[in-house]
């Protein structure tokens, strides 16, 4: 993976979480003048030993390349992948459209929320979101009708 727009929009936390759900452990926190960047690592079963170097500022002139470095670290220490781990850490792309149905919905006191179930780099995935009360009118004919909804900047 090496699109720099989607690399680019990954949440350290995000990835933080990621790691620490899948047995990573946090060796360090290192600061330097502009950067502050966290050192992972994990050890396999099979004995396998695997670090990565997790920049904490999206900021980094370099955050995108080193998110694709991430990524194919992980890939060969998990067996999963890229396209598989990215669809677990994407919480926003920018000027991307998400084609979906939708599947629940859920109005209390002037909130709406809306699941519906899209297509996130091409793995099925619910996306939760909250619509105002014009925009959950259309959520709703959508559900009624079963028709596809094209939700854009997720």
């Amino acid at each position: 993976m090496r699109d720099p727009n989607i690399l680019s929009n990954l949440y350290p936390q995000q990835l933080i979480n990621y790691l620490i759900a899948r047995g990573w452990q946090q060796e360090n926190l290192e600061h330097n003048a502009n950067n502050q960047e966290s050192v992972w690592f994990l050890t396999t079963s099979s004995g396998s030993e695997f670090d990565i170097t997790l920049p904490l500022n999206r900021k980094t002139r370099s955050f995108a390349l080193r998110m694709a470095e991430i990524l194919e670290t992980l890939e060969k220490a998990e067996g999963r992948s890229q396209l598989d781990m990215l669809s677990d850490l994407v919480t926003c792309i920018p000027n991307v459209e998400i084609q979906g149905m939708v599947i629940r919905l859920a109005e209390s006191s002037h909130t709406f929320n809306v699941i519906f179930m899209g297509f996130v780099l091409g793995k099925p995935q619910e996306i939760h979101t909250l619509l105002n009360e014009q925009e959950y009118q259309l959520a709703l004919t959508a559900y009624t009708e079963r028709l596809v909804l094209f939700v854009p900047g997720i």
